[in-house]
């Protein structure tokens, strides 16, 4: 197959936005409109529309990294649809900037406080492509903010954020460590490039040391909303029983590992333990 035919493939766009991930931010919209509110059900619609937008800022998001990240991915990762020849660079630009112009739109139709917290993630993710990647926790500070704010927006689209606000914190905590981590498995391309993340500028045992204290501060934080009586005990079960274990996992096996394919294996399962903590804020939340 030539190189012009495979840039009309139509699986390499659905790669760029990353489909696991945009679909773990809307999931994580639905369930901060169903713990911001009881009545959440009456706002179906809104709330529905909200997973959509949000769904639609983080597949802009990541295309934009793709595009932004081609050169570097040649060396790092060839298989992606930029250096594999599958997507031409004009047209990852475009479905980039279409998706987060129809996220935003979608977003005002839920509301202006909603519109604007879209706005926000959106900036912040172009932001972090261009500027933020390379400077030591500079970019894994800005992706752990957008993380969070997917609860903060999923609580407007229902007219109520507080209750969401905590899980906005722990979502930010969480993601925090894990991008950390993720820095740590691309140290060996990242130092061939010249991009200054932290583990590249100070070294593994301080990529370590901030991913130990993460997740010891996440951990001391994780009962804490429902010894304050925002959520029911089923938040704590869950997340004693399926979140806690995992980061105390992940940060021994964090501060032993240096090889990119054994923290690569650390990363897709804190991916995966982000459900267990869905689950709980889900089963445990408030007038559930």
């Amino acid at each position: 197959m030539s190189l012009a035919a495979r840039r009309f493939d139509p699986s390499a766009f659905l790669v760029l936005t990353r489909p696991g991930n945009v679909a773990l931010t809307a999931l994580s919209v639905g369930v901060a409109g169903a713990i911001s509110s009881p009545d959440w059900p009456a706002r179906g619609g809104d709330l529905l529309t909200a997973m959509a937008a949000a769904a639609l800022v983080a597949a802009g998001g990541n295309a934009y990294n793709d595009w932004r990240d081609r050169d570097l991915d040649r060396l790092q990762k060839p298989h992606r649809p930029l250096p594999a020849g599958r997507v031409s660079p004009g047209a990852a630009l475009l479905l980039a900037q279409s998706c987060l112009i129809a996220g935003l739109i979608l977003a005002g139709w839920v509301n202006p406080a909603a519109q604007g917290v879209a706005l926000a993630a959106g900036i912040t993710l172009i932001l972090y492509s261009r500027y933020w990647k390379g400077v030591p926790l500079a970019g894994n500070l800005a992706v752990a903010f957008v993380a969070g704010l997917a609860f903060v927006f999923g609580g407007l689209a229902v007219g109520e954020p507080g209750n969401a606000l905590w899980a906005a914190a722990l979502a930010f905590g969480f993601h925090l460590g894990r991008e950390i981590i993720k820095d740590m498995e691309d140290v060996p391309g990242d130092s061939a490039a010249g991009v200054g993340t932290l583990p590249v500028r100070y070294g593994l045992p301080a990529a370590r040391g901030a991913v130990l204290l993460v997740f010891t501060l996440l951990a001391v934080l994780l009962p804490l909303p429902y010894y304050l009586g925002n959520y029911r005990s089923a938040y704590l079960a869950v997340a004693l029983a399926g979140v806690l274990p995992v980061l105390i996992l992940a940060a021994a096996l964090a501060w032993r590992w240096s090889r990119p394919e054994d923290l690569h294996r650390l990363g897709v399962l804190l991916k995966w333990d982000m459900l267990a903590g869905l689950g709980a804020l889900y089963l445990g939340r408030p007038g559930g």
